[in-house]
């Protein structure tokens, strides 16, 4: 985070179109398809470091050690040592090797950024806002249009649907109606993408900067507002609250982060008893995916407590969800079976299930380390970080599998895409020196 990363010569790299290019594409094509994560990640990465490297930087700065770069390889390394007693070892050992490349590529290439002079900088953000609104334009009028453009596509190119007709039907070889829900994935792009656009806006400081920050916002915060994402609309609210405390206070909301996320670990299957306990699951007023996701929570929880050490090893829910110890039942008035289902639908609970109580410190250790790099931002850019850390783990609290691999990738370019701005912000807050191993 700091000019001194600059190679031999001590000058910026002058790079040519290609970043800014990557910067626009990248989150259209993204949240247009979010499964290009995965495709995108490396090579944004990749041009981040050869411009590094071709200007100086030596190859060992691009990995300079710091407690979160540790504890993530930590996770990484812990989550392949479950392939010995995993139910599936094949999955543990991909998901071991997913999360430490990710985690690898983007430390590497977070170090590469401040290598590019401000001109650079400038254009990248101003190609991310770019891309970023298109994005929100393309999503926002596959909501309005039942999918139009997606059937088209699925239409023309049959090998483009979906391997089981969950969110779409088919009428005579034809996709004829594709359920909102299908875009719950383009939604979570687009919630990722929210805080750093608007932390380039910031950091732009071009005219009417105002009005252009509340006409991205409502670009992106449409969507989400009407999509079927929960998820992603609580995130919205959660993150707008941090945002709004964080400007009073970053430094205690970004402590604040890093304890709750331990929490988190803590407190996940109590309240998930809880709330099942409650009958939640069967409370009319809650959407019917919230108490399918009661349900799997509350199972999982009774599974964590079989083998609460060592858990069942990374990426197992599916092959346990396949050969369960006792038959899943669907009692009456529940949405669901009772099951653990292909995943938790909650990285806390799944944590648990999966790494076991080694790997819940391990993760908890991890996610506060991120959270607290926070503070190595300059002071007007920490409340968008805080506020799109809050972001995934609601996301992360609420939607997918902690395994995902495009929704891992999505959240690895989510630095990239704040530490872009940044060096156009400022300095650390109070003029205070925030040591770089922290």
């Amino acid at each position: 985070m700091s000019s001194g990363a600059a190679g031999g010569e001590g000058m910026p790299f002058r790079g040519g179109p290609l970043i800014p290019i990557l910067f626009f594409i990248t989150p259209l094509f993204t949240a247009a398809s979010p499964r290009t994560a995965p495709f995108f990640l490396p090579i944004v990465a990749a041009v981040l470091m050869i411009a590094a490297l071709r200007r100086g930087l030596p190859w060992r700065n691009l990995l300079k050690p710091c407690p979160a770069l540790f504890a993530l390889l930590a996770v990484s390394a812990y989550a392949g040592v479950t392939a010995i007693w995993a139910a599936d070892p094949e999955a543990a050992l991909s998901k071991c090797g997913l999360l430490l490349a990710t985690t690898l590529v983007v430390f590497a290439a977070s170090a590469a950024i401040p290598l590019l002079d401000s001109g650079q900088v400038r254009r990248a953000s101003q190609a991310f806002i770019a891309g970023t609104f298109c994005a929100a334009g393309f999503v926002a009028i596959e909501l309005l249009s039942d999918g139009a453009i997606t059937r088209a596509v699925m239409n023309t190119f049959p090998a483009f649907r979906p391997e089981r007709a969950k969110h779409v039907t088919i009428h005579h070889d034809k996709v004829t109606k594709i359920n909102l829900s299908e875009f719950n994935q383009d939604i979570a792009i687009l919630a990722l993408l929210l805080w750093p656009g608007l932390l380039a806006l910031k950091a732009l400081n071009a005219q009417r900067r105002k009005l252009l920050a509340v006409l991205f916002f409502l670009a992106l915060a449409v969507p989400i507002a009407i999509s079927e994402h929960d998820s992603s609309q609580v995130g919205l609210v959660a993150s707008l609250l941090v945002l709004a405390l964080a400007w009073v206070n970053p430094r205690a909301v970004v402590r604040g982060l890093a304890i709750a996320w331990c929490l988190a670990f803590v407190l996940v299957i109590p309240l998930d008893f809880l709330a099942f306990k409650a009958d939640l699951h069967q409370a009319k007023w809650l959407p019917m995916s919230a108490r399918a996701r009661i349900i799997i929570w509350e199972y999982t929880a009774e599974r964590v407590l079989e083998r609460p050490l060592l858990g069942i090893g990374a990426d197992s829910t599916p092959a346990m969800m396949t050969k369960p110890k006792n038959p899943s039942d669907k009692p009456k008035g529940f949405v669901i079976r009772r099951t653990t289902g292909q995943h938790a639908h909650n990285l806390f609970l799944q944590s648990w299930f999966e790494l076991g109580v080694f790997g819940v410190i391990l993760a908890a250790i991890a996610g506060a380390a991120v959270a607290l790099r926070i503070l190595l931002l300059p002071a007007g850019a920490q409340p968008y970080g805080a506020a799109s850390f809050t972001m995934v783990a609601v996301i992360a609290a609420f939607a997918w599998g902690m395994w995902q691999i495009w929704l891992i990738c999505a959240v690895g370019l989510l630095p990239l895409y704040l530490l872009m701005p940044t060096a156009l912000v400022g300095s650390p807050a109070d003029g205070e020196h925030v040591p770089a191993s922290r």
